[in-house]
């Protein structure tokens, strides 16, 4: 991998038919040969090997031959309710090992892991800095961001055990194109736009960094982080209001509302690492 290379290379995509991997797939297109590995057809005409990542040998099978890996599928949110904590642990953990190994294996060098900022946990644990970064040494709250930091810990041993290139993404609370202002508004905090999650995702199988483990936030650029905390807390509508003239007056009409998770984060590492650039931040007006 690296160094702006032109090869076309053969992907194995798995969650190509959620809400990240329908942007997602595009983009991978544009460079390289992609593999979906899901449950059922996404239907966009593109190879698809059909079955549970929860079965090693099938994962194992559509692992031969790739030169890369990008896992997003897992289950959470309302799937997770409906399924149970104990498909959400196999899925989750139990299939990104079957991942790994599979990689390990075939010799695929570059896995891309979709983790999550809950990998770190979330309120009500209160952050001991501002902006959040790659090291805040705090624990996840839910058995959703446990499975993520379990998930990671996992893509750690296998990159230091075996030397594979792997990335693991700590996407932000993903919002998509056409969300109301409420959670647009979440971009300034803990959000991101589900495009500039695709991106940073492509950006990931090409960048140009050898074995081992690399971390990187994807959030959107947020203002606040050159906002020293104490004067935000102080004033939080004031703050926004200076960023985004008009904005207060929402706050203020009972219109908007503050989230409960006022916390924001770095992406620095992400601009290094891959070059990361969001493109759709919070703006106003809408």
């Amino acid at each position: 991998m690296g160094g702006g290379a032109t090869k076309r290379l053969n992907v194995l995509l798995t969650g190509g038919g959620g809400l990240v991997g329908r942007r997602l797939t595009p983009l991978l297109t544009e460079r390289h040969n992609v593999t979906h590995l899901e449950m059922s057809d996404p239907g966009d005409g593109l190879p698809s090997i059909e079955g549970d990542l929860r079965d090693p040998e099938l994962v194992a099978q559509a692992c031969q031959g790739m030169d890369a890996i990008v896992h997003v599928a897992a289950l959470h949110g309302a799937a997770w309710q409906a399924a149970g904590d104990h498909a959400l642990f196999e899925i989750n953990v139990t299939g990104t090992q079957n991942i790994l190994e599979g990689a390990r294996v075939a010799g695929v060098r570059r896995v891309v892991f979709t983790s999550s900022i809950n990998a770190t946990g979330r309120t009500p644990m209160p952050p001991p800095y501002l902006p959040i970064d790659e090291d805040l040494p705090r624990e996840p709250m839910d058995l959703y961001g446990l499975s993520k930091k379990l998930g990671e810990q996992l893509c750690l041993y296998a990159a230091q055990r075996y030397g594979l290139s792997i990335i693991c993404l700590r996407p932000g609370w993903i919002a998509p194109e056409d969300a109301p202002l409420d959670r647009q508004l979440t971009k300034l905090f803990h959000g991101v736009d589900v495009r500039d999650v695709a991106q940073a995702h492509a950006l990931a199988v090409d960048a140009p960094f050898g074995p081992g483990l690399h971390l990187a936030i994807v959030a959107a650029d947020s203002p606040l982080c050159s906002v020293d905390p104490l004067q935000y807390f102080g004033d939080p509508v004031s703050t926004l209001d200076s960023f985004y003239p008009g904005l207060g007056q929402l706050f203020a009409e009972g219109t908007l509302s503050l989230p409960g998770q006022q916390e924001w984060h770095c992406i620095d590492r992400a601009r290094c690492l891959l070059g990361y650039e969001p493109q759709h931040n919070f703006t106003w007006p809408q």
